[in-house]
């Protein structure tokens, strides 16, 4: 069993990305720039969402497949694979920096432009989690229709859906196929 991501605050920012597009939800993509910034301030980053403005958008949605490539990668070694090569692409290298409570730990160095530092951040973030909980604990969705994806933060490490409903359409869907066969 692998330890469990912490819940950082750019880590939070990256889910809030990455579930802008659902497609039980409509419209399926509701990311936006007020959306991010709303997103950043309620988790103290404001500043990484502030320069971003409605032209950064086709960026940011390719910025969100990708790392949506991430959790949909076959295995482990490919989540990672791909992982970095999200990272190479946002990132200038890496720098060590001081966390809010002193602890140092690594970060990406942005590339130039607006999106560059956003980038930067939830990639970096995503790295963290893979480096603590192990690429096994990123995934996407099992439920019929939905691909969205989920880092799995559970003790046991057995997520296998992005959120309730999701599990809950699933269990519905067993229980009346038992039903009909039995």
């Amino acid at each position: 069993m692998s330890a469990v991501p912490p819940l950082e605050p750019a880590l939070r920012l990256a889910v809030t990305l990455l579930h802008s597009y659902w497609v039980l939800q409509d419209p399926a993509d509701q990311l936006s720039v007020a959306r991010l910034r709303a997103a950043a301030r309620e988790v103290g980053l404001a500043e990484a969402a502030e320069p971003l403005t409605e032209a950064d958008l086709p960026r940011l949605r390719e910025l969100r497949d990708r790392l949506h490539g991430v959790f949909a990668a076959p295995d482990p070694a490919a989540r990672v694979a791909t992982l970095n090569e999200v990272l190479a692409e946002v990132s200038a290298g890496t720098a060590v920096e001081a966390g809010p409570d002193g602890t140092l730990r690594l970060a990406p160095l942005p590339r130039p432009g607006p999106v560059g530092p956003f980038a930067a951040l939830v990639t970096g973030a995503l790295a963290r989690a893979a480096a603590t909980g192990g690429a096994e604990r990123f995934g996407v969705c099992a439920a019929d229709g939905c691909d969205a994806p989920y880092l799995d933060r559970t003790r046991a490490g057995r997520q296998r859906y992005c959120c309730e409903l999701c599990n809950n359409r699933a269990a519905a869907a067993a229980y009346r196929g038992r039903s009909r066969r039995g």
